[in-house]
């Protein structure tokens, strides 16, 4: 079980100027202002020497994505994401799966701006040349997907189609020389088959909506509940997923959370719910994950 520190107070937000004299964000408060938001996607525009310093604007973005998905300009991180990626840990071929399952846990975020959904896809999409879904033609299987969404960049997306067929071709016609008898394979594998049976429960982006038949959310429980001083939050996940928690008291007004939120990963995982700041009575603690899935427990604070 993973147990994460004492919620209490919210941490002041610490930013410090890195040797580019672009701001990197430490620890964040109770909100992300406009400022904060703009200071991180500055990371955007930079280009990294070092791996640690494409460790750090991976890093950076990475949170930016997780506070300001809302903010219009938040697509543009992904494809310098990529590039991060690819750079900071050349040897460890594992992070391209834990990359994919945080894209995927973010991929509803923004449900306004379909730039967003389409860029965080075809980010997904370069995800699958290593680790557990290295099968032919995955990245073309979402491609294809992405072709019939019309809101997004078809000529952009039907030109990587195109440079993903021609550079299959050439490979196989490489193996045919040296006397490789097997056909080219076309053949493109289910999504569900490589970890993208999400997209099949929600509606389309362009409609606006994230609605998801997906159960990703296996438990919600609150212990001790009555609680006089905490309890624990407590919640089950199935796959890496973003999560909102959030204490409402009878009229339905905030008391405890900012409405941002982070990806955890799959299993079991515990927050502790401190009381001093709490009113007493009857509250309602909810959580809220990315795919769409809202759970609500009622709890007593004697």
């Amino acid at each position: 079980m993973k147990k994460l520190a004492k919620i209490s107070v919210p941490k002041t937000l610490q930013i410090v100027i890195t040797s580019f004299g672009i701001p990197l964000l430490l620890s964040s408060g109770s909100a992300q202002t406009a400022d904060s938001c703009s200071a991180m996607h500055g990371w955007v525009g930079i280009k990294p020497a070092t791996k640690q310093e494409y460790k750090m604007q991976y890093d950076t973005l990475h949170d930016f994505i997780m506070s300001c998905a809302k903010d219009s300009d938040s697509y543009e991180a992904f494809s310098v994401m990529d590039g991060a990626v690819e750079e900071y840990a050349p040897n460890d071929t594992t992070r391209y799966d834990t990359y994919r399952e945080w894209l995927i846990s973010v991929l509803y975020l923004n449900p306004i701006q379909p730039v967003y959904f389409c860029a965080c896809l075809e980010s997904i999409s370069g995800t699958y040349q290593y680790g557990k879904y290295a099968i032919p033609n995955a990245r073309l299987a979402v491609l294809t997907y992405l072709r019939n969404i019309t809101s997004c960049d078809n000529a952009g997306v039907e030109r990587d189609i195109k440079n993903y067929i021609d550079s299959r071709h050439q490979t196989w016609l490489l193996h045919k020389q040296f006397g490789d008898t097997a056909a080219e394979d076309t053949v493109l594998p289910p999504l569900d088959s490589i970890g993208l049976g999400i997209l099949l429960d929600h509606e389309s982006v362009s409609s606006g909506s994230s609605m998801s038949s997906a159960k990703n959310l296996h438990a919600f429980v609150l212990t001790p509940n009555p609680f006089v001083n905490e309890t624990n939050l407590q919640f089950t996940l199935s796959r890496m997923t973003y999560i909102t928690m959030a204490v409402y008291d009878e009229l339905g007004r905030l008391v405890w959370g900012d409405g941002k939120g982070s990806s955890f990963e799959a299993g079991t995982h515990t927050v502790t719910l401190d009381g001093k700041n709490l009113p007493h009575g009857t509250l309602y603690a909810r959580i809220s994950t990315g795919f769409g899935e809202v759970r609500t427990v009622k709890l007593i604070h004697e």
